[in-house]
């Protein structure tokens, strides 16, 4: 995977080369969308008072381009965005994306306070370093992300093998919450499209061989689900048995931004941690068959 450094220089650097006759005419899109943001970038990334600025208007500038540039600028965004959406950095202005402060009432519990604002428990404690549940305290202030309201969508742009994770803001716009490659289905087993939604998570599942329709439990070294399944809503895709899950079976060079499963979006470990500690029962899943640009 590229580092931060690389698709910094990727995204902010060279500009394009054209031809002497055609240096003259207004910058392209993209290379307006570098101009504008790259400021931000450098402000985010010695200021922690920059980083909801940059991720706000870097969000705002995804929709805007193609599919291709639009997965660049979201995998440049990502660590910026985990400082934020998975990190116990409190940052300023941190409630424009929603992020907030929980004062905990008496006889509260963490799946308590994460019931109430719509996230998994698992959230909370990526949201607060060294979170000890066994010593919460009346008064206390844990940092949230209060989806009380709803707001958020998962989107699988099939076309660049990318899972994006959008959070809708109280002015109409959206903030990028999280963005990570995924692998897809084969050519003979192709991951469906559709608008749906997730039914079901488990943690620690265990496995039906989709072709033997044998059973491998939780830690038999045939289990490749990896410890997650986030099952998705027949409905909307036609198809049953799909959804977002980890994988062992192979090491990731093998599967991961390619299309090897059979229909399932497979994710890295710590990227599926994360999207299960997000995304409860009834966020909104769409899997993209075309470019969005």
């Amino acid at each position: 995977m590229l580092g931060l450094r690389t698709l910094l220089a990727l995204f902010l650097g060279t500009p394009l080369l054209l031809p002497a006759q055609d240096r003259t005419p207004a910058p392209t899109p993209e290379a307006g969308t570098r101009a504008t943001l790259a400021p931000l970038f450098a402000r985010a990334q010695r200021d922690p008072a920059g980083v909801v600025p940059l991720v706000l208007a870097a969000s705002a500038e995804i929709d805007k381009l193609p599919t291709k540039d639009a997965a660049l600028l979201a995998d440049t965004l990502e660590p910026f965005a985990r400082r934020a959406f998975f990190s116990g950095e409190r940052l300023p202005d941190m409630e424009s994306l929603g992020l907030v402060l929980h004062r905990i009432e008496k006889g509260e519990v963490v799946e308590r306070i994460a019931a109430k604002h719509k996230i998994g428990a698992g959230l909370v404690h990526y949201l607060n370093d060294e979170l000890d549940e066994k010593k919460l305290r009346v008064g206390q202030e844990l940092k949230v992300l209060d989806l009380s309201t709803g707001g958020l969508e998962l989107v699988v742009e099939k076309s660049v093998y990318r899972l994006y994770a959008w959070k809708r803001l109280a002015n109409g716009g959206r903030a990028l919450v999280m963005c990570v490659p995924v692998g897809l289905g084969a050519a003979d087993s192709p991951t469906p499209a559709g608008r749906t939604t997730i039914v079901k998570r488990v943690l620690h599942p265990d496995w039906t061989h989709p072709v033997t329709h044998k059973v491998f439990k939780d830690g038999d070294p045939e289990n490749v689900l990896g410890g997650y399944w986030i099952a998705l809503d027949a409905a909307g895709l036609g198809k049953s048995g799909i959804g977002l899950h980890g994988y062992t079976g192979s090491v990731a060079a093998n599967w991961i931004e390619r299309g090897a499963s059979n229909g399932c979006v497979r994710m890295l470990q710590n990227d599926v941690d994360r999207v299960f500690h997000l995304a409860v029962e009834g966020t909104s899943v769409e899997l993209r068959d075309a470019p969005a640009h």
